[in-house]
């Protein structure tokens, strides 16, 4: 796939993605009698939802992964592999369960950190915000497994004090560096979704996976909404500094920031653009035979799928130009998966979510010799998906 595009390509793309992205703030977030029509809409379109990928012809049946890329995926016979629990925090609501979380590897088990959405509670310190179009809340949960297929909660909600009763945390990225646990996710207050001061990427820290310290906002003084903070990290999810010995973070909307810690962060507008919506979760050291590689997988809009997963291939010698992306994505979902286009994973699969034809990664990490790739399915359920690695890569 060439990158190579001219000044009236490049505009038109950067149209269509800002579009996309709109005040950093998606519309479809909204909890309202819109549901049903979100339902109707949300289903493979290549009119609406071709992400700004080229619209050349490609023999999908003979078309080849390149070297760089990281797949395919192979989706677990077993998914969903983790559910709202109904009789705990985490019970989910229509169109929000257990998903969007990272994992992290500590003393031979895998700690999945992920989302947990709940009905926003019956109280009248809630009122202003059910008023303002939402119905839900998150938080953020800790599951442990010794296998990467069944996971057990530990912890959660692992962020909600008392001074944070207001705040929803979302779409999780965690890594590791020198033994210390970096969590950053979004934070929404509903009332403020456009504020930059109070809405954005977010940062927690741990010793032990189990109790987080609150950091704050990582940019309170942006001017725009800093959404998906994903930080490079390495196959078994330590943080990376690329070329300039910088840790690096991508984060939506053609923005990019750099830290020396991990702890303070500046950011800039990137130049240059790519197709491919939100920032999934970004992998260096990956590749045997190019040490510089550098993937970032992005989810949204993509050849006619609400949200599918596709790869950009980056450098850590310059982490702000795109060499190529993929055509198609890595992994879609499929009408023929209940859990994936909105309905339950168990018979008689009610429906359960509006997120037809979505699915999302923000975990993954390299594991039995495996790439495992915790996956979003329909918003609601998380499911996992293996690729094998390159040969050589070692830890």
């Amino acid at each position: 796939m060439t990158t190579q595009m001219n000044d009236k390509e490049k505009h038109d793309l950067k149209k269509e993605l800002r579009n996309f992205f709109g005040d950093g703030f998606f519309a479809w977030q909204f909890s309202t009698e819109g549901e049903k029509q979100a339902w109707e809409e949300r289903q493979y379109n290549e009119e609406k939802y071709w992400g700004g990928f080229s619209r050349q012809p490609l023999d999908t049946a003979a078309y080849v992964l390149p070297d760089w890329a990281i797949g395919p995926f192979e989706k677990y016979a077993g998914n969903p592999i983790f559910a709202p629990d109904p009789n705990g925090w985490d019970c989910g609501h229509f169109g929000g369960g257990v998903h969007n979380g990272s994992v992290l590897q500590k003393n031979g088990r895998l700690y999945y950190i992920y989302r947990g959405e709940f009905p926003i509670p019956d109280e009248p310190r809630f009122e202003s915000r059910r008023k303002a179009g939402f119905g839900y809340l998150c938080d953020v949960g800790v599951a442990v497994s010794d296998d990467g297929v069944h996971f057990t909660r530990v912890a959660g909600p692992v962020l909600r004090g008392a001074e944070d009763w207001m705040y929803s945390f979302e779409d999780v990225n965690c890594v590791e560096h020198e033994g210390r646990f970096y969590m950053f996710l979004n934070r929404w207050d509903w009332l403020h979704i456009n504020d930059p001061s109070r809405c954005g990427t977010y940062l927690a820290v741990s010793d032990d996976l189990i109790t987080w310290e609150h950091k704050g906002l990582v940019f309170p003084n942006a001017r725009r909404i800093h959404r998906n903070g994903m930080v490079v990290q390495d196959p078994y999810n330590r943080a990376v500094r690329d070329a300039r010995g910088r840790f690096v973070m991508y984060i939506n909307d053609r923005l990019i920031a750099y830290s020396d810690d991990l702890l303070h962060w500046e950011s800039k507008d990137l130049d240059s653009v790519w197709p491919g919506g939100e920032c999934s979760v970004a992998i260096a050291h990956y590749h045997p035979g190019n040490v510089d590689h550098l993937v970032l997988f992005t989810g949204g809009n993509h050849t006619g799928h609400f949200y599918a997963e596709g790869e950009v291939l980056f450098s850590l010698k310059d982490p702000e130009r795109p060499l190529d992306w993929l055509p198609r994505p890595v992994l879609a979902a499929e009408v023929s998966i209940p859990y994936e286009d909105g309905y339950a994973a168990e018979p008689p699969h009610k429906p359960v979510s509006y997120w037809r034809d979505t699915v999302f990664i923000c975990g993954m990490t390299l594991y039995n010799g495996k790439w495992y790739a915790y996956y979003g399915g329909c918003e609601y359920y998380t499911c996992l998906a293996t690729a094998k690695t390159q040969a050589g890569l070692v830890g």
